[in-house]
């Protein structure tokens, strides 16, 4: 039995990512000893909160066979709208009004995506590529450049709240960010929501196999728009967090932001397919991003080349999920064959 559960372990997607990492981080170190310190874990880990968000929502898109590439114009539309409407109302309250608008323009949205494409029957990526097209192409026209530097009071009281703050050798800090809590709860209410209720088990049926879930009985179309709503609140949400984490609204701080997203939850071991992949998966997918644009930064390798790194990932990422599905579909075929000669 124990054997089982390590062979189990071992063979999973997820483990594979971790050895990754340790060995990244143990090269790196060998290069540059300067990154084996609590300064560089905090660094990385630090990264990873923003990232993480907008990879939940695009986690959620992707199991149920679905893709969305409106991440980061969502995003960025939802954190600056809200922000630029507190700012003009002169508001200094809590943060938390900010982060609500923020997740309620993200939730309509993705209610405008979930329709294209439960309704209408735009295929995901024409819908959502269409959609942050036109909220990119509008900000741009409406907004320009701009960016919201003067943001309000609890926006800003928010964004200097640290847990802690740890120093390198020469005195520079890295603080790690109380939004952090954000993410830790929003996995833990995303991992009850996946596991424990009806809701979570049809998005992964819809994932697997629309056509059998349709004959379980399984509203397909109702399940899209929820998913795709929800998806947009979370990327709205994310967008709030980039506001409070560096105390300004910058719509243009998003752009790319997609691409890094997809690549964390695909390398992960969500399959583009649909209806397989776990959380833990998403967290070190986007860990293993963040960890390598960082162990690059150190060792001097230039932004394109990071670029170039992150694709090859996505690239190899990608393969390795489809191998899986591929070796588990001869694994079923021949237990079914050998079923049938019995």
């Amino acid at each position: 039995m124990q054997n089982k559960r390590i062979k189990r372990i071992t063979s999973s997607n997820e483990f594979y990512i971790f050895l990754v990492i340790v060995v990244l981080f143990v090269v790196v170190c060998l290069i540059n000893p300067v990154f084996f310190s609590a300064y560089s874990v905090v660094s990385v880990l630090k990264t990873c909160i923003e990232p993480l968000i907008y990879a939940v929502g695009a986690y959620l898109v992707i199991i149920s066979g679905g893709i969305d590439v409106s991440v980061a114009g969502i995003g960025a539309f939802s954190m600056f709208t809200a922000t630029k409407i507190l700012y003009t109302q002169g508001y200094q309250g809590p943060v938390f009004p900010a982060y609500l608008l923020a997740v309620m323009f993200g939730l309509g949205l993705g209610t405008v995506n979930g329709f294209l494409i439960s309704r209408i029957k735009i295929p995901p990526m024409i819908a959502t590529l269409g959609m942050n097209s036109i909220i990119n192409g509008t900000m741009l026209f409406f907004i320009g450049s701009r960016e919201i530097s003067n943001v309000p009071k609890g926006i800003l009281s928010a964004g200097r709240s640290y847990l802690f703050t740890v120093y390198n050798a020469r005195g520079v800090a890295a603080p790690m960010s109380t939004t952090v809590f954000i993410v830790i709860g929003l996995l833990v209410i995303m991992f009850l929501f996946l596991r424990y209720t009806m809701l979570g088990r049809n998005i992964f049926s819809i994932g697997g196999n629309t056509d059998s879930a349709l004959r379980a009985g399984i509203n397909v179309a109702n399940t899209q728009l929820i998913v795709y709503m929800l998806a947009g609140a979370i990327y709205g949400l994310g967008g709030m967090v980039h506001t409070v984490t560096y105390v300004n609204s910058n719509p243009m701080d998003l752009i790319g932001q997609e691409m890094l997203t997809l690549a964390a939850v695909i390398i992960g071991g969500a399959r583009i397919t649909g209806g397989h992949g776990t959380l833990k998966g998403c967290v070190l997918g986007v860990v293993l991003i963040q960890l390598i644009n960082n162990c690059l930064n150190t060792i001097g390798i230039p932004s394109y080349c990071q670029r170039f790194a992150v694709g090859m990932v996505l690239v190899i990422g990608t393969s390795l999920t489809a191998y899986q599905a591929l070796r588990e579909k001869r694994k079923l075929h021949v237990e079914i064959s050998s079923a049938e000669q019995q």
